[in-house]
């Protein structure tokens, strides 16, 4: 087993991964899509996957010359997930409707 290899104990984003939107807010009163900004905010924010991703792209430069067929389809997937899990709340929360009516709920 590799010993640079370690799993988070905790959870898997970086500390201070909070992050307000006013600016998205105006963005999409704009018309403009703030989606690549806030990928952007959320890429560094995955960095156990994304190391884990370039470990597996490293290693698979040797094995698809034995074995064509392998790929890193499933570190790659968590990776675009963990991006994604991190950026769309921060979306679809500050669109109109989506807010929540306490008041109905009581």
């Amino acid at each position: 087993m590799d010993k640079n290899l370690h799993f988070p104990v905790k959870n898997y984003y970086h500390p201070g991964s909070s992050v307000t939107v006013d600016q998205n807010v105006s963005m999409i009163d704009r018309g403009v899509d703030p989606k690549p900004m806030v990928l952007e905010f959320c890429k560094p924010l995955c960095i156990y996957w994304k190391e884990k991703l370039e470990r597996c792209e490293t290693k698979l430069a040797t094995i698809i010359k034995i074995n064509p067929t392998k790929t890193c389809l499933y570190p790659m997937r968590d990776y675009v997930t963990c991006v994604e899990a991190c950026a769309q709340p921060k979306i679809h929360n500050n669109l109109v409707g989506t807010e929540r009516k306490y008041q109905q709920l009581l």
